[in-house]
């Protein structure tokens, strides 16, 4: 794909791009279709067992949705690349998440066309010039480095980033515009980028599930945060994964002039790469979503007559597997992960513990507010007081100081992406985030306990299955005669394979959650303590 980079892609570049997104989509429905199976055999077994998990004793309440009503609206400058100058611009978040910008709020008050618009899905906020220079550098590897923009007007500086999108460097009138402006546009990034992870669907899941495997296809294991986003959005971040490499090799020797301009020129490129990709990616998807429900239907039909066949033959294999899998998995489990479950177990527990204590102290506070208006306000000013407190998770400046109880996670973690290769920060604090948006009863603890659990598995499971491969993973062609034909698309060998690694994490996992529990439940010089078990050991 080499030439001459220019403003716009040339006639090839398009050929290629396109190919290349669609042979993703066609590659990728196989996989997603195989998942779709597993996961609707794992539900239609667990309705029909009548020993499956109890259920919490309370769940969360439901949460109401984002306020129909523009979240937040002002003035900011926004820096313009192409001007090399800051332009005061009027912004308004609406209530779907979606950032627009007017030449002034005349404009918007007068119905005039916003000047942009921006969906907000994978972006992340920064709070610092250092920040944003240490990401663009990362992105424009092989270009000096040097401000990526002029003297800002301001010290209150903020950032949204996103690698293959639209930069977008503000300056705040004052530190609490900022502030607030912060608190919004991070709930925003928040409820766009976690959209699959939110939805309790059987689809959401096999797709996040599929595009696993499909990468660990490829040797690369550990999606991260890739998968932020909706479908199309993350097939499109797996694409630019591949691409990316291949750009830098062959298009960016070709850019000229100044260094800054060709920085300006690169994300220009990458911008209109992503576009073009993600639209036709989106396209492809589409296609294949009208045909989900009668896969789905087809599939219904198949397992339920068929599914104690089919989850003795599970068994069977599961069995045959755990002969070969079991002792390597253990022994990379023993050396490679254990020695670190303890302190990671700890970095996960302690910020979100704090977050979700924030959040009972800032909803104690307001029932505390509530009561003392009883006596001395009207009922319909009380009325007002109780929706207002309803919706007080989607006040965001109101939550932002229990979000921000998040912001270790990012330097506490860091060394984990060098050793076990994980790159899902962003993930991890927004999933955290997502948890304390939720209001908690008694059984919040299960609830972090879970929470603590399931981001262990996503760091350690993609680090033993990668060191599995060569002697475990190679083996499976040996047992695929054992699935029979007529269960071929339903009984995934890659599925028990995955599970059977599994299986010895977990076994690792409830241990440090256990020798965690009683951690937190000693007692202390007073004597003992009255504060409930964070974790339950697990079988």
């Amino acid at each position: 794909m080499g030439g001459k980079c220019s403003s716009s892609l040339s006639g090839r570049q398009r050929r290629y791009l396109r190919g290349r997104a669609d042979a993703t989509v066609k590659n990728f429905v196989p996989y997603y279709r195989r998942q779709l199976a597993t996961a609707l055999l794992r539900r239609v077994s667990g309705e029909l067992d009548p020993h499956g998990k109890p259920a919490p004793q309370l769940l969360p309440s439901e949460l109401p949705g984002p306020p129909d009503a523009a979240l937040h609206d002002g003035l900011l400058s926004q820096y313009d690349g192409d001007s090399r100058s800051w332009q005061e611009n009027y912004f308004v978040l609406l209530g779907d998440f979606t950032l627009q910008w007017f030449e002034s709020e005349e404009a918007l008050r007068t119905g005039c066309q916003p000047r942009g618009s921006t969906v907000l899905s994978g972006y992340r906020l920064l709070s610092s010039p250092s920040e944003y220079a240490e990401s663009l550098a990362d992105l424009c590897r092989g270009l000096a480095g040097g401000s990526p923009f002029a003297d800002p007007p301001g010290e209150f500086l903020f950032f949204l980033y996103h690698p293959f999108r639209r930069h977008f460097c503000f300056c705040a009138a004052s530190a609490g515009s900022r502030r607030i402006w912060r608190a919004a546009l991070g709930d925003a990034v928040r409820y766009r980028s976690t959209e699959l992870q939110r939805r309790d669907s059987l689809e959401a899941e096999a797709f996040l599930q599929a595009v696993r495997f499909y990468r660990q296809e490829r040797g690369r294991y550990g999606a991260g945060d890739l998968l932020l986003g909706p479908e199309p959005e993350i097939l499109g971040n797996v694409l630019m994964e591949d691409l990316l490499p291949v750009l830098r090799a062959q298009v960016l020797p070709s850019i000229r002039g100044s260094e800054r301009r060709r920085r300006q020129l690169w994300l220009q490129f990458l911008q209109e790469v992503y576009t073009l990709v993600l639209s036709e990616i989106s396209s492809e998807f589409q296609g294949f979503q009208k045909e989900k429900e009668k896969l789905h239907l087809e599939l219904e039909k198949k397992i339920r007559p068929d599914l104690d066949q089919m989850l003795t033959l599970k068994d069977q294999i599961a069995g045959k597997l755990q002969a070969v899998v079991r002792i390597p998995a253990e022994s990379w489990c023993s050396r490679g992960v254990e020695p670190h479950l303890d302190r990671v177990t700890e970095e996960l527990a302690r910020p979100v513990s704090s977050g979700v204590e924030a959040v009972r102290s800032l909803f104690a506070q307001r029932v505390d507010e509530m009561i003392g208006l009883v006596r001395s306000s009207p009922v319909a000013i009380l009325r007002k007081e109780l929706v207002t407190l309803g919706r007080t998770s989607w006040q965001p400046d109101v939550m932002h100081p229990c979000y921000e109880e998040t912001d270790p996670y990012r330097e506490s973690l860091r060394e984990l992406e060098e050793r076990f290769g994980f790159r899902g920060a962003t993930g991890l604090v927004l999933g955290a985030q997502n948890l304390m948006q939720q209001k908690f009863d008694y059984d919040s603890a299960s609830l972090r306990e879970r929470f603590t659990r399931d981001w262990l598995i996503r760091i350690f499971l993609p680090f033993l299955l990668k060191h599995l491969e060569s002697g475990c993973k190679l083996e499976l062609p040996r047992y695929e005669s054992f699935v029979f034909a007529d269960f071929s698309d339903i009984v995934n060998l890659e599925n028990v394979y995955e599970e059977t690694v599994l299986a010895v994490l977990l076994r690792a996992v409830g241990k440090a959650l256990a020798r965690a529990s009683r951690r937190d439940v000693a007692p202390g010089p007073g004597g003992g303590s009255d504060e409930e078990p964070l974790y339950e050991e697990m079988g």
